[in-house]
């Protein structure tokens, strides 16, 4: 995913947040590919072209961007809804590498 996609939709035009930014999207990256599958053979490829796994990377590092304080566990609850259900849809049509 690139970087200049994801601050369009977390509506930053400076760059000098680009370094965050993208630690964000390496968080959500791998926060997203987790809840899907932990396994050592994680299919990877699954995820290249998937809207599903896009949007739920998008809208957590949106999330992390806008909440930059540690969350207690009650406030987890208000995750935006679109990480579920994303999450929930790319464990539908998972598959492991063969």
């Amino acid at each position: 995913m690139e970087l200049e996609k994801v601050k369009k939709h977390i509506r930053v035009d400076h760059s000098f947040e680009d370094d965050l930014i993208s630690d964000y999207m390496l968080w959500a990256s791998e926060e997203i590919k987790d809840s899907v599958s932990t396994s050592e053979t994680r299919n990877e490829v699954y995820f290249e072209d998937s809207k599903h796994y896009e949007r739920a990377v998008i809208l957590l590092v949106s999330h992390y961007f806008e909440n930059r304080l540690p969350m207690i566990e009650t406030e987890l609850k208000n995750l935006p809804y679109g990480i579920q259900s994303a999450v929930q849809k790319l464990r539908g049509g998972y598959y492991e590498k063969e």
